[in-house]
């Protein structure tokens, strides 16, 4: 990729080593995490020095690469905003609330209303394009086609509920929503001290040594995400030759078979008990969902469907790796650090049960993609140059765009995405053209084959 500054030597076909953005070997490795390599290799699992090396399978064990440079997180911002701030034609307004993008006669972007937050006159602020100059919609997944749809850009009998005048009637704006889902299976462990969770802290409250450790030499534990270790999969379950199942191992007990709600509640909790987890992640999901506006207001929270588990091939996948995270968890090769089941628990053994299981502690692995579809198809908001369909001067550059779900974490492809977003502004000539399908057959009424394809065409 060409924004990526691997710093690991990875292979280069597959890895650029010149670009801003820098990832690395995470620095730390706790001695579980260590163990966990250890054990999934004796389970049979196989090893994977490098999950981005496709001139190999992605089966396997092996560490996670982290944005991270000397020991410091590396993000986008860091990696690109940081050195464009100094630029003279470069404003970053914080605090600030889009509630629409307007257009002209023509459908061409002019102007963007927002809102600034802790505004107390309550009046809107305009941004103002200059000729040659277009807007570019990157708040996400969810945020994206919110913006789009109050902007008056979207299924048009929903707006028209919603008494939005209609620019374009795209009606897969809002559509297409995929996301990784997730489920976990966490051990406790009678050893003391070796869990994350325990190091960070000391007699209940925050251990400053790591902190000193960090900001004296840039290791030790604050260099690591956490959940640095993990394994690729291809289940029974599997529908393609592609792994099909992804587990997170992270050094700590979960607090809760919900593994967001764990996140939130570690820093609220003083005595936590010593542990690992395996969060079981469906990578090829195919279950579908959609977003949906609540109100013309965009700061009123559009409505989320997730659509979770819609595809019961999903669930096949999720339950295969429950199974997984019990059969690793309980190998007797974790020695000292063999632990007792804590989730889904001894209560849960049949397919039924865990399917249960499953249902009632679903959640995301943070992953969200698709309702602002790249394509030709008439259910595409975005054409391959990432301009929307049916207006002028406008672009969704963000996780949105991609058709259909990566088979792993989507921080690499949306920037990628983003790449490939200002090659396409710097030289309109980059940018792939393609025709926009009305409709899927192959001739429209009364119009000859040949015919038809021209109309197609033309319309790109």
């Amino acid at each position: 990729m060409h924004s990526e500054g691997d710093q690991t030597g990875g292979n280069p076909e597959f890895h650029n080593k010149d670009g801003p953005w820098k990832n690395d070997d995470v620095r730390y490795q706790n001695p579980l995490s260590k163990r966990f390599l250890e054990v999934g290799a004796n389970a049979g699992l196989g090893t994977n020095g490098d999950f981005n090396d496709w001139s190999r399978p992605q089966n396997g064990v092996g560490r996670f690469t982290v944005s991270e440079d000397n020991g410091e997180r590396c993000s986008g911002a860091t990696a690109f905003l940081s050195k464009a701030m100094k630029r003279r034609n470069v404003t970053v307004r914080t605090g600030a609330m889009v509630r629409r993008v307007n257009f002209d006669r023509t459908k061409t972007a002019a102007s963007v209303t927002y809102d600034i937050l802790g505004d107390d006159t309550c009046r809107p602020f305009f941004a103002v394009l200059r000729n040659g100059g277009e807007v570019i919609v990157s708040a996400g997944t969810i945020a994206s086609p919110q913006i789009l749809m109050c902007s008056g850009i979207g299924p048009a009998d929903h707006l028209q509920e919603l008494g939005i005048p209609v620019v374009a009637d795209l009606p897969g704006v809002g559509e297409n929503l995929q996301d990784h889902p997730a489920a976990v299976v966490s051990f406790r462990t009678k050893k003391k001290g070796v869990s994350v969770t325990s190091k960070l802290r000391l007699w209940g409250y925050t251990n400053p040594f790591p902190i000193l450790q960090w900001f004296l030499f840039k290791t030790g534990l604050l260099t690591s995400t956490g959940c640095d270790h993990g394994a690729f999969v291809r289940t029974p379950a599997a529908t393609t030759n592609q792994p099909d199942l992804q587990i997170r191992f992270l050094a700590a007990r979960a607090l809760m078979p919900d593994g967001m709600t764990t996140f939130i509640q570690f820093r609220n909790t003083k005595n936590l008990e010593d542990g690992y987890s395996f969060q079981s992640v469906a990578v090829r999901a195919r279950s579908v969902g959609r977003i949906r506006l609540a109100s013309s207001n965009t700061h009123v929270k559009p409505v989320i469907d997730g659509g979770y588990l819609s595809d019961p091939s999903d669930l096949a996948t999720l339950r295969e790796g429950i199974k997984l995270g019990r059969q690793i968890g309980n190998r007797a090769d974790w020695g000292e650090f063999k632990g007792e089941e804590v989730f889904p628990g001894p209560n849960v053994q049949t397919d039924d049960e865990i399917d249960e299981y499953i249902r009632y502690t679903l959640h995301t692995a943070n992953a969200l993609t698709g309702t602002c579809k790249m394509g030709t198809g008439p259910d595409s908001v975005v054409g391959p140059d990432l301009c929307v369909r049916g207006v002028n001067n406008i672009r969704v550059v963000d996780a949105s765009v991609l058709p259909s779900i990566p088979g792993g974490q989507t921080g690499t492809p949306t920037v990628m995405v983003a790449d490939r977003a200002a090659a396409f502004i710097r030289d309109p000539t980059l940018a792939p053209k393609a025709p926009f399908i009305v409709e899927e057959t192959a001739r429209l009424p009364g119009v000859t084959e040949g015919a038809s394809k021209k109309i197609a065409t033309s319309l790109a």
